[in-house]
């Protein structure tokens, strides 16, 4: 008979007895230690974690409820021991505890690659990092991938900007280094995501922010990639540009009916519902039997509904142009949630109100009917 102990790795809980407890307690010591002069060492000790979570949930799923001495050693195998990165000799990498160290090997080794997954790359992306991440997963030139991409656009087959866009939005982005090499295929052991994370942060230092703006040596099929997708996006600025110049106007209109709509109602609410009909003189009064309240506050909620996708659209130009920051996600929900009011308020509003047209009662007067 085992004590056994409760643990949380990676956010999973597992039940793990005294032994590899120890054990593994143990080898994540020594992991922070290997690390700790490394940029990104906490990341590192994370990612090992949750990978280990995730073999020792493979572990769980087959029926197994606790985590034994050897499904530790098991694991810490395929990890990798630091000690496999030290240069210390042979005789200092041996545990001083008696299960504290790795020289338990009474199972076979799991070799071979990691199970590949489908990933957009971040690290490789031009706009979303999709057909990054499809390379990466098929193990094809990203930069002959984005040339078939861009020749069938040319020839009209845009049916693959919407499959594009629903693939940006379906297939998740690899965050972690164990996810990027799962993207690649390659086996997520200690070694790879210490070189994973600090790479990454090799990269944000040297400020290598874009493939395209990349030093290192390009072939051909990379140039011509490359210039084609720069053209690409001077025409899409360009674009934009006279997009937004249409569309300055109505924005321009919109804004000044949305003041206006605004002025009037606080006069109405200041001077009373008798305003209204000196503001507007020439609408039809007898038509609409709702008070100048309920229209003032319909048209407002028509000129936000409105209003708040053409904004949108005009900051989304202007944030391609000039390179502005997007918009916080608070920004967004608190303009979604505004937009869905502004519909239920018209809709309400329109409810309340009683519309009589008088043109078809003249019919029928002048039909007997």
């Amino acid at each position: 008979m085992k004590k056994t102990l409760t643990v949380n790795l990676g956010g999973t809980v597992f039940h793990i007895d005294e032994d590899a407890y120890r054990l593994l307690d143990n080898y994540l010591m020594n992991l922070k230690h290997h690390f700790r002069k490394q940029e990104g060492a906490e990341e590192i000790v994370n990612d090992i974690e949750n990978r280990i979570s995730e073999l020792f949930s493979e572990k769980i799923s087959k029926g197994q409820q606790v985590i034994t001495l050897i499904d530790a050693e098991e694991v810490i195998h395929r990890m990798g021991k630091p000690e496999d990165l030290s240069d210390e000799e042979p005789s200092k990498q041996e545990g001083s505890s008696e299960h504290g160290g790795y020289h338990h090997e009474t199972y076979s080794q799991e070799s071979g690659s990691s199970r590949r997954r489908l990933f957009r790359n971040p690290d490789d992306k031009v706009v979303g990092g999709v057909l990054g991440g499809i390379a990466a997963y098929l193990k094809v030139n990203v930069s002959a991938l984005r040339l078939i991409v861009i020749l069938l656009l040319i020839f009209g087959v845009g049916t693959l900007i919407p499959v594009y866009i629903v693939c940006w939005i379906v297939i998740p982005e690899a965050t972690t280094a164990a996810e990027k090499l799962s993207m690649r295929g390659e086996e997520v052991n200690m070694e790879n995501i210490g070189k994973t994370v600090t790479d990454g942060f090799e990269k944000m230092a040297d400020g290598v922010n874009s493939y395209i703006k990349s030093e290192k040596p390009k072939d051909f099929m990379t140039r011509l990639v490359d210039g084609m997708v720069h053209l690409f996006s001077l025409l899409s600025k360009v674009f934009l540009v006279i997009l937004a110049l249409i569309f300055s106007p109505v924005l321009l209109v919109l804004s000044f009916v949305f003041v206006g709509l605004i002025i009037g109602a606080i006069a109405t609410l200041a001077g009373g519902s008798a305003i209204i009909y000196e503001l507007l003189p020439s609408l039809d009064w007898n038509m609409i039997s709702a008070s100048p309240l309920i229209v003032i506050v319909a048209s407002i909620a028509g000129i936000i509904l409105v209003g708040i996708p053409l904004a949108s659209l005009l900051y989304g130009i202007l944030r391609v142009i000039f390179n502005w920051q997007p918009m916080i996600p608070g920004l967004k929900i608190t303009l979604l949630i505004l937009w869905v009011v502004s519909l239920l308020t018209i809709i309400l509003c329109f409810s309340q109100s009683n519309w009589v047209f008088p043109y078809y009662h003249d019919i029928w007067y002048l039909t007997g009917i």
